[in-house]
């Protein structure tokens, strides 16, 4: 297995929709090992790490990059911003996997580890969803074992 990693900004804001999400399109399943995101804003924000029970409909989605440059290139496995690639949101589930408050300071942020990896599912995600009305820049990454 490979780590395979992808970094962007998510400016969605709008309590509800999704923030970013990392979903799987293949019969892949890799493991999600790690997500943090951090606030660019000085603005009180809540989210939540949730799985989805159906993709959204994805208009720009981004390949996670592997960590190993030997490593071959994804197909499938993709990490998409919502303020610019979703047409229609993803359907979360509204049971949560991790949820966190952040203060309104500029560089907080929280890093989520999951020592034996959160399996993703075939055809759907996780999604980093804003349970409020957010900062309208969140820097984010998600790392994968493939």
């Amino acid at each position: 297995m490979a780590l395979y990693s992808l970094a962007q900004v998510a400016t969605a804001t709008t309590s509800g929709n999704a923030a970013a999400d990392v979903g799987v399109s293949t019969g892949i399943r890799p493991r999600l090992m790690e997500a943090g995101w951090f606030l660019n804003a000085a603005t009180a924000s809540s989210h939540s790490l949730r799985r989805t029970s159906a993709l959204g409909t994805r208009t720009t989605p981004v390949a996670l990059l592997a960590e190993d440059p030997a490593d071959p290139a994804l197909t499938g496995i993709t990490l998409v911003d919502a303020a610019i690639a979703f047409s229609a949101e993803p359907t979360e589930l509204t049971t949560m996997i991790r949820r966190i408050g952040l203060p309104a300071t500029i560089g907080v942020g929280v890093v989520w580890t999951f020592p034996r990896g959160l399996v993703l599912a075939v055809s759907l995600s996780f999604v980093l969803l804003n349970d409020g009305t957010n900062a309208n820049s969140v820097p984010q990454y998600w790392v994968a074992d493939v």
